[in-house]
Parts: C-alpha cells; structure tokens; sequence
C-alpha cells in the first residue's frame, strides 16, 4: 500500500509540474478564482470581522505559534501576506506592528482586507495581483513572507512559491500553510479527501450560490471550511519532503513544523541564491 502511495505520489508531482504553464487556460482554473471571488464578496467568510471576531485573538496566537517570534520581533517589520482573501491574517500581523503589504487575487478579497484593516491606515497596503506572476515589488525587501493556505490553490504551487521567495531578506522568514498529501501514518487524511472529492462531484453542475447552500445542508455550521476545500477545482496537497526541497533550494533553513494535520512550516533565509 505505501509503495503505491509513493508512485502515486511521485506522479502527481510531476503532473503538476507540467501542467503549471497550461493551467490557466484550463476550467478548472477559471472554476477556482471564481470560487474564491464568491467566497469573499458573497459569504459571511469575507467580511471576518462581523461574522467571527472571534478569530482577531485567535488569528494573532497563531501568527505568534506559527512562526516562533517573540512579540517583540515584529514590531516595525515589512511583511508579505501573499494571497491575503479576508485579510485576517493582515489584520493579525499589523496588529502585532508589523507594516504588511496585502495581495490576493480577488478583487473582493482586495476590498475586504482593506476594510478589515482600516484602523492601521498607511500600516497596510492592499493590491490585486495574481501570484503565478512575479510581483512588482523589490526582491529580497521583506523580514517575513505569509502565505496562508493559498499556494496549493494556484496551479503552479512551486512557481507562485518563487515568486515570494524571492522577496525575503536575508535572515528573514517565509511561513507557508500547504495542504499536506494524506499518508499512512495519518489514514483519516484519505476519508477527509474522499469527502471532498464527494462534495466536488456532488455540487459540480451548480451554480456558486447553489453550491454554498448545498454544502451548508450537507455540513451545517461548517459549511464554510467545506467550502474552502471542496468548492475550488485546484486544490494540490503535498508530502513535506517537496516542500522542504523547495525551501533548501532557495536557500532557507531553520525549518520549523507545527503539529498539524496540514503542513504549517516556517523557515529562515540563510543562503539566498
């Protein structure tokens, strides 16, 4: 079973690598970004702040327990959120004194984020881009690059990866949150993805509205993480052994790894290329 595993594995890697110049001529790229276009400008997930304050503490613990920084750290420090949707995380980040630079791809994403971080004006800057694009800021000019469950969302994981790695100074740090390969150590990883593929083939010929409520039927006070996961067509996950190749090839370090089920990995830009 694990030998089969590995060649799917090894397959799906190289499957996506090929495709990552093509993807965004495909539907299931399109089904994506409008996904996500509907989840922030027409959910309760977009506007965060109103629908689940609850998460401002809560999202600013974790920033602290992701990366491993004393509060200290961030006080004054440039740093990427890159593919901000809601903007909590944002939010987060400015709220521990960090100025933050804001992107998604989402124009309502955009909107949000700037509402969500409005009481730190100048602080935070928020701009439409798409990160399969290299971004129009200057290399090597951020002390943390924040990527929060996006990358696997894009179509070309490795090279959106790049594009932010580029932008870290040396010393500093990228955290990356990807969506971690189910294996066996872990069997429940190959129910939860089961289920969504359930829920991808279930809801596929509806609209986004009628998809949202299906899965609100299906899942109840959840819906909204169900959502997250099953509604986007690209949705990669990946063994940890990529990722930290990844990360050595453009010179990080250091590496640091939540116990999650998903992979949360911060690492330290010692050796930049």
């Amino acid at each position: 079973m694990d030998y089969l595993h590995f060649e799917v594995s090894r397959l799906r890697s190289i499957v996506r690598h090929l495709a990552a110049d093509r993807i965004n001529t495909f539907p299931v790229e399109r089904d994506t970004r409008d996904s996500f276009d509907y989840q922030w400008s027409d959910t309760p997930d977009g506007d965060w702040t109103k629908s689940r304050p609850e998460l401002k503490e809560r999202e600013r613990n974790s920033v602290r327990a992701f990366t491993r920084l004393p509060d200290e750290w961030f006080e004054g420090k440039q740093v990427l959120d890159a593919g901000c949707g809601s903007g909590r995380w944002s939010w987060a980040l400015a709220s521990l004194g960090c100025a933050v630079t804001a992107v998604d791809q989402s124009m309502a994403g955009v909107h949000h984020t700037k509402a969500a971080c409005s009481e730190f004006g100048d602080k935070v800057k928020v701009f439409q881009h798409d990160l399969m694009k290299p971004l129009p800021l200057a290399d090597r000019s951020f002390d943390l690059a924040w990527s929060f469950g996006v990358l696997h969302h894009t179509g070309d994981t490795y090279g959106s990866f790049r594009n932010i790695a580029r932008l870290v100074k040396p010393g500093g740090y990228i955290f990356l949150m990807l969506y971690a390969e189910p294996n066996s150590n872990d069997p429940g990883g190959f129910e939860y993805y089961a289920e969504v593929e359930r829920l991808r083939r279930a809801t596929a010929g509806m609209t986004l509205k009628e998809r949202y409520e299906y899965i609100g039927r299906v899942k109840g006070p959840e819906a909204g993480g169900w959502f997250d996961a099953a509604s986007p067509g690209i949705n990669d996950t990946y063994p940890l052994h990529e990722i930290e190749t990844w990360l050595w090839q453009e010179g990080f370090r250091e590496f640091g790894r939540a116990d999650h089920p998903n992979h949360h990995i911060v690492a330290r830009l010692l050796q930049p290329k």
